[in-house]
């Protein structure tokens, strides 16, 4: 197996290699421990060399913080206009009648739910029997 040494994984570092070598590298990263070793070795050594950040990460987190806390939501996408908007044309449909006009159209409840097969007929209860004529002479009074 072809080791690297630290020179070549510098080179790696800072993308100094052709495609691909850097690829060849990659997957021998992999399978070796020793150049997993070098590799970290040269990581290690190029954040010495990196310049450090002028302000520690806390700082900087906080100004971060700061400067998107501060941004203003734009008013579209403000959730209490989105109610606002529902409320309204659930008035203005209320109003019109259009639920009332989409209720007289579909007819009656028991209308859109289908009928049981002939050979599936299941008996009704006799209080559920009862109760059904009685609503049914009720709306006949009502109706008359």
């Amino acid at each position: 197996m072809k080791h690297y040494d630290e020179h070549t994984w510098g080179l790696y570092i800072n993308e100094l290699l052709s495609p691909n070598e850097i690829s060849e590298m990659e997957h021998h990263l992999y399978r070796c421990d020793e150049c997993l070793d070098r590799f970290m070795i040269c990581m290690e050594q190029m954040t010495m060399i990196l310049p450090v950040l002028e302000t520690d990460e806390r700082t900087f987190a906080d100004a971060v913080l700061t400067r998107t806390l501060g941004t203003k939501r734009s008013w579209y996408h403000s959730t209490i206009l989105h109610y606002g908007i529902a409320a309204a044309a659930t008035l203005i449909l209320v109003a019109t009648g259009f639920f009332h006009g989409l209720s007289q159209e579909l007819g009656p409840r028991g209308a859109l739910q289908p009928a049981p097969p002939p050979e599936m007929k299941i008996e009704q209860p006799i209080s559920d029997q009862l109760l059904n004529k009685t609503l049914t002479w009720l709306d006949t009074l009502q109706n008359k």
